[in-house]
């Protein structure tokens, strides 16, 4: 509280040392101003003030207690100080604090002319304040005093400039600083929301990837379970409740593993799946649950170093494999698929998946998550994906790029 009452207080009392001590410059320069002007007095001796020094002395102090305003009304203290140095030959101090003001909140042509008028004026009450030194007869010291009047003079317009331009610059420098504090701002709000906007498309390819799997393997599965209840013994429906009951259990996992990841890794882009690939384990995998879930698999797979190539490699060919044999389970008229897989570091590997398609049927190519999936998938990794649409087969074919000595993330 204390605290807060001093930042309070603080300002306030430097504007009042600052107008009272603006205040007491402008009553010395006022003494000076009617010394330098010999009507100012009734004899040479200067021991008794004229009425015109009189009306002068008065003038200016009024001039003064407009001081305390001197940041809302610059203008009006150009126009009175400029009439009271100018017209009346007083002193130029209540037209310097006006100018200063003025110069520093300038932005237009017009007000850097009543800028420059502000600086005549002053120019010429120098002026007349040589002349009346000059008057003064050959008994006073004129050549000090002219002096005297010269230095004053260019003080005051070299003040003026020196504020005013150096508070001028103050300011820029703060709106610059302000502007960059502004574009930081932004830039942090923007990287945040580009942050959280990876991290949610990142958690929609990895449930398609992982759950979104299992969960159709499920539902093809249950399809088989349907027709082998309305054909087949009791052994072969147990069995594929069997597999019913690993599927679901896969999805569980799956799901859990997602949960806990983003538990884990907070507001980082989530790290699926959790454990390291293991290479040609992975593939073998794929294609066994392929196998049980009815569909007949020719796989052809040629690859060199595999299982040392980097995690998200692997990772990248096991989805865009996994997606696409779900894409064959889905549209295929057999239920088989060619499969070629090759590759070596330095040249890539390339993926090939074939199979049989309904001729009778429109085929929007892409249109769907599943390819739509896999090009996502190669993208991240730097591949292409290449669709070939024939009148009775559907061809993918997938490059992904795997630099000669590339490091493993193992």
């Amino acid at each position: 509280m204390t605290r807060m009452i001093k930042r309070r207080i603080w300002p306030v009392l430097q504007q009042i040392l600052a107008i009272a001590l603006m205040m007491f410059t402008g009553l010395l320069v006022a003494v000076l101003a009617t010394m330098s002007a010999p009507e100012n007095y009734t004899d040479s001796t200067m021991q008794e003030v004229s009425d015109l020094g009189a009306l002068r002395a008065a003038m200016g102090f009024l001039l003064l207690l407009f001081l305390p305003w001197y940041r809302h009304i610059p203008l009006v203290l150009i126009i009175l100080g400029g009439f009271f140095a100018v017209v009346v030959q007083g002193d130029p101090f209540v037209l310097s604090v006006g100018l200063t003001v003025w110069i520093v909140r300038a932005r237009h042509r017009w007000q850097w002319f009543i800028a420059g008028g502000g600086f005549a004026a002053v120019l010429l009450n120098m002026g007349w304040h040589i002349f009346g030194v000059l008057r003064q007869g050959a008994d006073a010291p004129t050549a000090e005093a002219i002096l005297l009047v010269v230095i004053l003079g260019f003080a005051a317009i070299g003040l003026v400039l020196s504020i005013s331009l150096m508070t001028r610059q103050r300011r820029r420098i703060e709106q610059a600083h302000a502007a960059v504090e502004a574009v930081e701002h932004d830039r942090a709000v923007i990287s945040s929301e580009m942050t959280r906007q990876t991290e949610r498309e990142h958690l929609a390819r990895e449930v398609h990837d992982t759950l979104a799997q299992r969960l159709t393997a499920l539902s093809l599965q249950t399809g088989q379970m349907q027709r082998s209840l309305a054909s087949k013994g009791q052994s072969e429906l147990s069995a594929a409740l069997q597999e019913t009951q690993q599927y679901s259990d896969q999805a569980l996992r799956d799901l859990r593993t997602l949960v806990s990841s983003l538990r884990a890794q907070g507001e980082q882009e989530p790290v699926l799946p959790s454990v390291a690939p293991e290479g040609f384990q992975d593939l073998r995998t794929l294609l066994d649950d392929a196998t049980h879930q009815g569909l007949t698999v020719h796989p052809q797979v040629l690859l060199d170093s595999y299982d040392s190539a980097p995690d998200e490699l692997q990772r990248a060919v096991v989805r865009i494999t996994q997606e696409a044999l779900t894409n064959v389970m889905r549209h295929s008229t057999d239920n088989t698929v060619h499969i070629r897989i090759d590759g070596q570091p330095g040249r890539g590997i390339a993926l090939e998946f074939t199979n049989r398609r309904n001729p009778t049927s429109d085929f929007a190519g892409g249109s769907g998550t599943g390819l739509l999936g896999i090009t996502e998938r190669a993208s991240l990794v730097g591949g292409t994906v290449e669709e070939e649409i024939s009148e009775d087969r559907f061809r993918l074919k997938v490059q992904l790029p795997w630099a000669a000595g590339q490091p493993t993330d193992i």
